[in-house]
């Protein structure tokens, strides 16, 4: 559902790291004079460092360090030309080493990783090709994957590792593309799981066009013959494989290599890539100090300290097992990453670590999903036996006490993580005190039928269309269709303090949505081609606040009570249990004020993703006494535009209101369906699945529903009792008396000429001005006319807790192939 494209995505992904800053975790500075590798000064107070991915400790070698000194002393700081012109010699001497370190493969050097892969992706991905990522491949492989989409290159995603939807891709395009490439990393940097290389040489063996790109960063030198890496520990380096690998994690210096298996593959990357052309060479320090650590890969010495860094990789998987904490994964690799669920678990767990004298990071999203949080803790050399076994002791230790602080169990991170976690339940449940129940009376209902009418009313009959007829309409409607995405499951929760005071009402519902609901038009357009024939392609059953057809506030909240936090925790604890009883895939807690911080900052905590929606128009002002009493209010040239547009064309058309006994009478259903159709057709920007028929058959028994038809007079008579229905609103009136424009319906070859859905705008705002109306809901999207009309604009969030990223990262991919 999130909209991937522009700055919305990128503002929910700021807000969420944001939060992390504000509360200490992120853009931490050390205070140090001087770094010794093992730890650093933070707030005044020394801590070991387990934020480090220098693995081997080579960082602070005395010979790196002097490697660097002569090189500043003999080339200056930089040399600064671009490779394309000249080169500092120290490039022949370095990439002379690298030669024999990767097994004699032409390799060639960049100034970093990221640079690498923008180099190398363009020139070896043509537009004939198809690109898969896998979907945790690194962001800077992704980045790199952008250029091509650029010139058109088809970008697919698979799920992590799923070597069998990689298969089936391949097999699906036999002929269509020149290469197929798949993108991958050998050892993730989260979870530190690697990449099946043997599986994947097999494929490489059984299809003639598939070809891998592979960043082995994080696998770099502290595994491998000469520190060679993972994958190149695993396997020659394939004819139909191209490797990049970082020297800025367990090489100890910086720059990123790319490792290929010809030569002529080399040049033309050297001659063309734009980070070799245009871009700053690596500088003589930095040339220096990877010179002296290329010599110790080269030398015995580096098995020496491979063979050290995997004893402490042994002991602490030892200990985590011993301590039954909640590892994610167990790869052998020297990092580890152990579960603690939402955001502020993870927060809590840092700080009390720091507290300790430990230095640690946290997995979040969109590194990882919002709900699978966990303290990411990389060993290195630098690390004593000591330092290891004392920061899994104090996990251990605080585990319980940030779990009852945070008011979660062992069963929660196990459902964030969908793993057992069953030693880590077996050892924990019980050290756990009882989390504390506030004293709350809680209504949770199945149907609106169970729910006080007046009180439903009092609390949320003037927020929205969904006071308890509008509900009782919304379970009439919804149930007994014959597609599943017009069936919803309905939740009515109103939580009381102990004084049976509301705190918290609300509604939710079970369905299926369209991941892209408001998604840029033009990517919906595009799913919509492949659901063409897969009709629910991209498409999740969700547990929604509100539903798809609802507008307004759907949160009571009572936030002068001092336990709304609590009532809000204890309402997601709830949806929670909903999701996963029916097998939804997300929480979506639907047109919450974007404007409200204090509520935005605590979702973000409970691991929600704050998205923009389209925003919301009201028209607040609806006592006027006629037409120019209504217009004054409006700019000048408001003014000028609505007479000319609306105005002017009013008498072109016959307006009909049904409501009572008038919606029997016309029984127009089939009619009103037909024109809304014609709508939903066009309408991409908030993508959703076509209303059932009986949507629009029930308004003609329900009281609370009108239907403003508009007819085009007749120039000359026809014959015909009615003249032609061209525009129909579908209009809703609340117990509270206000009135929400909920559905529209057009004839679209009187749009431009006539005016019409103005037109029908304009007399259904006529009609609530009628009623004595206290508000008008005019909805969502057709920003432009109806901010003309007066509507008051409200930006409205949607919170998402989805179990991952893989349809947020694929809609992204689809994206960038428009």
């Amino acid at each position: 559902m999130a909209n991937q494209g522009g700055n919305k995505f990128i503002d929910a992904i700021d807000e969420c790291l944001s939060n992390g800053v504000r509360n200490g975790i992120f853009q931490v500075s050390t205070e140090d004079n001087a770094l010794n590798g093992r730890t650093i000064t933070i707030d005044g107070r020394q801590v070991v460092n387990f934020g480090s991915c220098s693995y081997l400790g080579l960082e602070v070698d005395e010979r790196l360090k002097q490697g660097a000194i002569d090189a500043t002393i003999r080339y200056g700081t930089q040399y600064s030309a671009s490779r394309a012109f000249s080169a500092c010699n120290l490039y022949e001497e370095i990439e002379e080493l690298f030669y024999k370190i990767f097994d004699n493969n032409p390799s060639i050097l960049a100034a970093t990783t990221t640079l690498t892969h923008v180099a190398a992706i363009p020139i070896l991905v043509q537009d004939s090709d198809l690109v898969i990522l896998d979907h945790q491949v690194h962001g800077s492989v992704q980045l790199a994957v952008q250029l091509t989409k650029a010139r058109g290159t088809k970008v697919a995603m698979i799920r992590h590792n799923r070597l069998d939807l990689l298969e089936d891709l391949i097999k699906d395009n036999p002929n269509k593309y020149n290469k197929i490439w798949y993108m991958v990393d050998g050892l993730y940097s989260m979870y530190g799981d690697f990449a099946p290389m043997a599986e994947l040489t097999y494929l490489m063996e059984k299809y003639h066009n598939f070809h891998i790109y592979a960043d082995d960063a994080h696998g770099m030198s502290w595994t491998g013959k000469n520190g060679s890496g993972y994958i190149l520990g695993k396997m020659p380096l394939h004819r139909k494989m191209v490797l990049s690998t970082s020297l800025a994690k367990g090489f100890g210096t910086g720059g990123g290599v790319l490792v290929l298996p010809d030569k002529e593959m080399m040049r033309k990357i050297l001659t063309c890539g734009s980070s070799y052309t245009f871009s700053g060479p690596v500088q003589p320090p930095m040339l220096g100090a990877s010179i002296a650590s290329a010599k110790i890969h080269l030398s015995e010495e580096i098995y020496v300290l491979q063979n050290k860094l995997q004893q402490k990789i042994k002991l602490t998987q030892k200990l985590i097992d011993e301590l039954k904490l909640p590892s994610v994964s167990t790869t052998h690799s020297p990092i580890f990453y152990l579960g603690l669920g939402l955001p502020r678990v993870g927060y809590n767990m840092v700080k009390r670590l720091l507290s300790e004298g430990y230095y640690a990071n946290i997995g979040i999203f969109p590194a990882v999903p919002v709900k699978c949080t966990g303290l990411r803790l990389p060993i290195t050399n630098a690390h004593t036996n000591d330092d290891i076994k004392n920061v899994l002791e104090a996990f251990s230790y605080h585990f319980p006490k940030v779990l009852e602080e945070e008011g979660m169990t062992v069963d929660n991170v196990s459902r964030s993580f969908n793993l057992p976690f069953a030693e880590t339940k077996g050892k924990f449940s019980d050290s756990i005190v009882s989390i504390k129940k506030n004293n709350f009376e809680i209504q949770h209902e199945h149907t609106i039928h169970n729910i006080d009418k007046d009180l439903w009313d009092h609390l949320l009959g003037d927020i929205g269309n969904f006071d308890w007829e509008g509900c009782r309409f919304l379970e009439e409607t919804f149930s007994d269709n014959d597609e599943p995405e017009n069936n919803w499951s309905y939740h009515y929760l109103i939580i009381r303090d102990a004084s049976n005071k509301p705190i918290l009402a609300t509604f939710f519902t079970e369905l299926i949505c369209k991941d892209d609901m408001i998604s840029p038009a033009a990517v919906s357009q595009k799913i919509e081609e492949i659901r063409a024939t897969d009709k629910y392609y991209l498409a999740s059953k969700v547990v929604m606040m509100g539903s798809l057809i609802s507008v307004g506030d759907h949160l009571y909240l009572d936030k002068k009570n001092p336990l709304w936090k609590n009532a809000m925790i204890e309402m997601l604890r709830i949806m929670n249990e909903v999701k996963q009883s029916c097998g939804a895939t997300a929480l979506q807690l639907r047109d919450l004020d974007s404007n409200d911080v204090e509520l935005r900052d605590f979702l973000i905590k409970e691991g929600f993703l704050r998205i923009e929606m389209p925003e919301i128009y009201t028209i607040e002002d609806t006592k006027w006494k006629d037409e120019n009493d209504y217009i004054a209010r409006f700019s000048s040239k408001s003014r000028w535009h609505f007479k000319r547009m609306v105005l002017s064309k009013q008498n072109d058309f016959e307006v009909r209101t049904l409501s009572g006994k008038a919606k029997v009478e016309s029984g127009n259903f089939s009619d009103w369906y037909k024109l809304y159709y014609n709508v939903k057709k066009k309408s991409y920007n908030i993508n959703t699945y076509a209303l059932p028929i009986k949507y629009f058959s029930n308004m003609i028994d329900h009281p609370n529903w009108e239907i403003v038809e508009l007819r085009l007079k007749s120039i000359e008579p026809t014959g015909n009792t009615d003249n032609p229905l061209i525009s129909v609103a579908f209009c809703y009136k609340s117990s509270k008396n206000n009135y929400s424009m909920m559905a529209v319906g057009l004839d679209y070859d009187y749009v431009l000429t006539h005016g019409s859905y103005r037109q029908c705008m304009y007399q259904s705002v006529v009609r609530a001005n009628y009623l004595g109306s206290n508000k008008v809901y005019l909805g969502m999207d057709a920003a432009v006319e109806k901010k003309r009309f007066g509507a008051t604009v409200f930006p409205k969030s949607v919170y998402i807790q989805a179990n991952d990223n893989y349809n947020f990262e694929l809609i992204g991919a689809i994206q960038g192939n428009n």
